[in-house]
């Protein structure tokens, strides 16, 4: 790190003129910390990437494949940890602080991530085996047929209108709030009729306050009260630091799976020669499965952190991170693990940062309106320069 920082705080800053230190330019600090937000931006949007394209990657490397359908996985596995996140309510258990909306997140990326890996498993057992020898061809236009038709199932399910992502909730017992409220507090009341129809009254509001008097409590109880809440609202810039440090985390374990787990072994001789692997007795099948697995369960933890961080999911929700993504795991060298992580951070800071340093320095303002358009044109000067990738390894085919 020193030695690409070295020259760059000791070169003059542009505006400054020549021979001025960077550091004692007019205007140089608040360059670096109007420019800070960008990069930590950019890092937290790239892990997402990244965890994305290890997929994309993963499945490259075994059969060759380019699963376009893999953004569909991570949309299925951002809305599972929505729906867990809106009606499971685990922040009522009685734990102390903020552990009960830290167990409601892991739960969520949790259920998020095997349900993503379940519907690729079933994904490739229904579409993609059966094709798996018909030619690249086949088996692409078949990723397009997946994809559309798992938005279009999607669209069904749950409607096309985007949902927001529901904030986490801090419970407490009516018995335990203080004489007079801090925080405001509040609780939909519903009622069921002899019929069984119920009936949702308007909210019960505590707000910040208000004497929380015997009178009021009993009169709560009376109404079926005996829990509220008080929303909370997540900084942004600490759940793009959670994504980055699970990636961090994930990476390594990852590594281990692949380099010195029986599965990583045969998955790396299925990559080298699937018939040679097959004939020492690999069940190639179930390698492949394994690996789709893999691969959708990371990117169902990116839809969960995805939509906490960005605050939406629908049925295109994948369509877009999933494209780049896959350009992120090309930057790295599609195929490459290591590649894969780097080519996600290598796009996302790019992505929030260019279009900074091309709205400050050269007066653009409509940058990051073409911040897309970037990324994309990013993946094209990569490709011109270093067809492989930076991890990617030139490889010849017989034909």
């Amino acid at each position: 790190m020193s030695l690409v920082a070295a020259p760059l705080l000791a070169a003059p800053f542009p505006a400054a003129g020549a021979g001025v230190p960077l550091a004692t330019a007019p205007g140089a600090v608040g360059f670096f910390e109007d420019l800070l937000p960008f990069l930590l931006n950019g890092f937290g949007l790239g892990a997402i990437f990244a965890f994305i394209a290890l997929g994309y990657t993963m499945v490259y490397g075994i059969i060759k494949l380019i699963n376009f359908a893999h953004g569909e996985f991570f949309m299925f596995g951002a809305y599972v940890g929505y729906f867990c996140l809106r009606d499971l309510e685990l922040e009522r258990v009685a734990l102390p602080g903020p552990l009960p909306i830290v167990l409601d997140f892991l739960v969520a990326l949790t259920a998020a991530a095997f349900a993503a890996g379940l519907l690729a498993v079933l994904t490739e057992r229904l579409a993609y085996r059966p094709v798996r020898k018909a030619g690249r061809i086949a088996a692409l236009l078949t990723a397009v047929g997946v994809s559309l038709l798992l938005q279009n199932v999607a669209m069904r399910l749950w409607g096309a209108q985007a949902r927001a992502f529901p904030d986490p909730k801090a419970w407490s017992r009516v018995a335990d709030l203080p004489e007079v409220a801090r925080d405001d507090w509040h609780r939909d009341v519903a009622f069921h009729t002899d019929a069984g129809a119920e009936i949702l009254e308007p909210r019960v509001e505590v707000a910040a306050g208000t004497r929380v008097d015997p009178a009021l409590r009993e009169a709560l109880a009376a109404r079926g009260v005996d829990h509220v809440y008080r929303t909370v609202t997540l900084d942004r810039d600490a759940l793009q630091a959670f994504v980055l440090l699970a990636l961090l985390l994930w990476a390594p374990l990852l590594w281990w799976l692949v380099k010195r787990t029986r599965m990583g072994k045969a998955m790396r001789a299925v990559s080298e020669d699937p018939d040679a692997a097959r004939l020492m007795g690999i069940p190639l099948d179930r390698v492949v499965a394994a690996t789709f697995f893999l691969g959708a369960f990371v990117a169902g933890v990116g839809g969960v952190a995805y939509i906490a961080t960005y605050g939406k999911v629908f049925p295109l929700v994948g369509f877009l991170p999933g494209l780049k993504a896959f350009v992120a795991a090309v930057i790295g060298g599609i195929g490459s693990i290591p590649g894969a992580i780097l080519g996600g951070l290598i796009l996302g800071v790019t992505e929030m940062v260019l279009p900074f340093l091309l709205q400050r320095l050269a007066g653009w303002e409509e940058a990051f309106a073409w911040k897309d358009a970037i990324a994309f044109a990013f993946l094209i000067l990569v490709l011109v320069v270093r067809p492989t990738g930076l991890f990617g390894r030139a490889t010849r085919e017989k034909v």
